[in-house]
């Protein structure tokens, strides 16, 4: 794409890094999550903050080198209008009028003051393919290496904006190797973006050699950004297959750009917004203002105070996807414990966009009519349907979420006294699948990921790869209506409100495990012989819905299984500084709901563990077999 004083394509974020060591331990190995850094690092497909947060990015581009006289005022508009980060054009005086080390101070400074995330680009090097203007890229950062030390938690730096404008990914790879190695041997720290070859929009250069250029990053802290336009994103398949095939690398991706349409053809915008929230992936649209006449539609505000949005910004900024719906503060200014990303409190998100954390028993109320999932008349065979009624309070209202720890969940219905569940009839994909009660078979199309948008969720189900999700047909709105499986597009009759139930958290009718306060942690039946692991959670510092800091001095876990008694064994494990392998006995044992139980008091796990910081350095939790063969039907934790 080319690119002039107007701009229309430029580039993106940053980030990857920090690799943590894999555990071994008996047999199976675990990949921890760093607790916090000095700045944003790469876990995985997931950028996290300095306060060990995971960082989704929304917002817009804003062109300073260009406009300097209105960045200040566009980047209060962006963070008036929902954005938690900005991407803005610096030039290094090759192309365009050179950016001072003193606006760059200034413009980190205003990003600081409207809390915003700052991504700061090279735009001279735009289309080129030469390695002499790339460096000179690379030259300036090393001019502005005093004003970004210290800003690792604040700023990115996406080293040139779409260097490389041939679609060649073994020389575009080549000449960032070096690029990055010059970048981190002048001593700079921060997070780095690399946009990827021909204009941004030949993600193939990613899928084929971003591995390898990650790898050359000494930090392991370098993201890549797509800039979707007509040929990156102009289609649906198109742009789940660019974002899929970059995050398969293992490392993270972000939409750097992207418009409604552009030179050459239409952009699918509406699947941009809406996969990147359902995969967990960053957004920035292009640009808040300031493109020439023949791409003017590129406009994201129609004044630089954003107080009057185009119809791309409107849809950008208020669609049901947009920035308002889906873009969270970045932790490091909120001072929030909990994770970005649009989950709630006590939540955090994994890497593919699904909430975690949302175990417990509900009332699913429909955002576009305000009436409820319900099982048909209250049955409870195989079969039954489910459709949308007005409340009342009954069991064929109730619905438990019980996570299967890898980002989905079993939605058992009150109906079948949680035998049953919520089911893709037949194992479809297709548009218009039933929705009906099944007995649990642990299958796919019993399996469903909740994305938040807004106030509300979408609940996705995984035997369409999460593209579709339960939709109430033909926005019907009348008490009857069915519930279906169709393509996600965002629609009220797709978003579904999460109302607690009294007993929302009980997984298990015996009193053995009533507590005033109770978290489950696995709930179903899985089974493991002798050394085996039944049931392995992650606590919710590496993923998983345990939160450790919930473990009081009054409190206790809970274990119901079958096999023999006293045959279940229950350990702590621990990479960050408790013990590495503890097995902790039991404080009482017993019978209920036709199995044995065991509890494990907090004075016993803190002796097995050897410390009372489990909120800190408890990792994983383990329910399985001393000997013989052992089936684990409930774990939790009472308070």
């Amino acid at each position: 794409m080319v690119q002039n004083k107007t701009f229309s394509v430029k580039a993106l974020q940053t980030f990857v890094a920090v690799m943590f060591a894999v555990i071994t331990c008996f047999g199976f190995m675990t990949t921890p999550t760093a607790e916090a850094a000095s700045g944003f690092y790469v876990s995985g497909t997931s950028i996290y903050d300095a306060s060990g947060n995971k960082f989704v990015m929304r917002g817009v581009n804003i062109a300073h080198a260009w406009y300097t006289e209105k960045t200040e005022t566009s980047i209060k508009g962006a963070a008036n209008n929902g954005a938690n980060t900005v991407r803005v054009v610096l030039a290094n005086g090759s192309k365009y009028t050179k950016t001072s080390a003193q606006e760059v101070k200034n413009i980190i400074s205003w990003c600081k003051s409207n809390k915003l995330i700052c991504i700061l680009e090279v735009h001279d090097a735009t289309g080129s393919d030469s390695t002499y203007d790339l460096n000179k890229c690379v030259d300036y950062w090393k001019e502005m290496k005093s004003v970004l030390s210290g800003t690792e938690k604040y700023v990115i730096v996406n080293i040139a904006n779409e260097w490389y404008g041939t679609w060649n990914g073994s020389a575009w790879a080549d000449g960032y190797k070096s690029a990055i190695q010059s970048v981190r041997n002048a001593g700079i720290t921060n997070m780095l973006m690399v946009d990827c070859a021909g204009w941004g929009q030949y993600p193939d250069s990613i899928k084929d050699y971003g591995k390898s250029v990650f790898n050359a990053d000494s930090q392991k802290n370098t993201v890549f950004s797509i800039h979707m336009y007509e040929y990156a994103g102009g289609n649906a398949s198109t742009v789940r297959n660019n974002i899929d095939n970059a995050l398969n690398i293992g490392v993270p991706v972000v939409i750097g750009e992207f418009g409604g349409q552009h030179t050459n053809g239409d952009v699918d915008e509406a699947t941009i917004m809406s996969y990147c929230t359902s995969k967990g992936v960053g957004y920035l649209g292009w640009s808040w203002k300031g493109n020439n006449s023949d791409m003017s539609y590129l406009d994201i505000a129609n004044s630089w105070d954003g107080s009057s949005l185009s119809s791309w910004g409107n849809t950008l900024i208020n669609g049901s996807n947009g920035i308002k719906a889906t873009s969270k503060t970045c932790s490091v200014y909120s001072g929030s414990g909990s994770s970005s990303g649009g989950s709630s409190s006590g939540t955090s998100t994994d890497s593919n966009g699904g909430v975690l954390g949302l175990d417990g028993t509900y009332y699913i109320k429909s955002a576009l009519s305000g009436k409820y999932l319900d099982v048909y008349k209250a049955k409870a065979d195989n079969g039954t349907n489910v459709q949308q009624y007005r409340g009342t309070g009954g069991n064929n209202q109730k619905f438990k979420l019980v996570s299967d720890e890898n980002g989905y969940y079993t939605i058992y219905t009150g109906a079948s006294n949680y035998k049953s569940c919520l089911d893709v009839y037949n194992w479809s994909r297709d548009n218009g699948a039933n929705i009906n009660q099944w007995q649990y078979h642990g299958g796919d199309c019993q399996k469903f990921q909740l994305v938040k948008i807004g106030d509300a969720y979408a609940i996705k189900t995984k035997i369409s790869d999460c593209y579709s999700c339960l939709d109430v047909y033909e926005q019907n709105t009348a008490d009857g209506a069915n519930i279906n499986q169709w393509s996600y597009w965002g629609g009220k009759c797709q978003l579904w409100y999460l109302e607690s139930t009294s007993g929302s958290s009980s997984s298990s009718s015996s009193s053995s495990s009533s507590g005033s306060n109770y978290k489950s942690i696995f709930w179903g039946s899985s089974t493991a012989s002798a050394w085996g692991q039944a049931v392995s959670a992650m606590t919710s510092k590496n993923g998983g819905s345990f939160n450790a800091y919930d473990i009081q001095s009054n409190g206790y876990f809970y274990v119901e299984y079958s096999g023999t008694q006293n045959q279940v064994e229950f350990v702590l494990q621990s990479w960050s500084g408790g013990a590495e392998w503890a097995k902790v006995s039991p404080s009482e044992t017993g019978t209920a709901n036709g199995h044995y139980y065991a509890k494990y008091s907090y004075n016993n796990c803190k002796s097995a563990f050897g410390t009372s910081d489990f909120g800190r350095k408890l990792d994983q939790i383990h329910a399985g077999a001393a000997n013989g063969t052992v089936t684990i039907y409930s774990v939790c934790y009472c308070w």
